[in-house]
């Protein structure tokens, strides 16, 4: 479970890569694995995040109200062949293959590469989106 308001600024990042763009807090999510940055915007009432794993497929970010994949909305994201980055909003209601959320899209990817063995996804979600296959980010 990621609390975003106990999470400051990290200067332990990992990744091989620079993040697309400054970020107000990060953290090393597992060291030379996975790391995240995020920025909330108060005015729109989203979050943008940035996920770096060091893999070349697809990466992921679950929120849930006790940490585990039980009722974790989840964004799922890759970056194809061509460079295009493909992202879905899923949700699991179990610890098993998340499902594609068939409410509404409430992830947005933004942009994202592979590099130096490294996938990084920018992507964004409004904080409450209504949507109950969604779970509430508190900041």
């Amino acid at each position: 479970f990621l609390s975003l308001l106990t999470l400051d600024k990290c200067d332990g990042i990992s990744s091989s890569i620079s993040p697309f763009i400054n970020y107000k807090y990060s953290t090393v999510l597992q060291d030379n694995v996975a790391d995240l940055w995020w920025t909330v915007d108060d005015a729109e009432r989203e979050i943008t995040f940035e996920l770096h794993v060091k893999t070349m497929g697809w990466i992921s970010l679950g929120i849930s109200p006790a940490g585990g994949m039980k009722g974790a909305d989840i964004g799922v994201g890759w970056v194809d062949s061509n460079g295009n980055v493909h992202f879905q909003d899923r949700y699991a209601s179990d610890f098993a293959k998340p499902v594609i959320d068939n409410t509404t899209t409430d992830w947005y990817a933004i942009r994202g590469r592979e590099q130096n063995g490294w996938t990084a996804i920018q992507f964004k979600r409004l904080l409450d989106t209504c949507d109950s296959m969604d779970y509430p980010i508190k900041v």
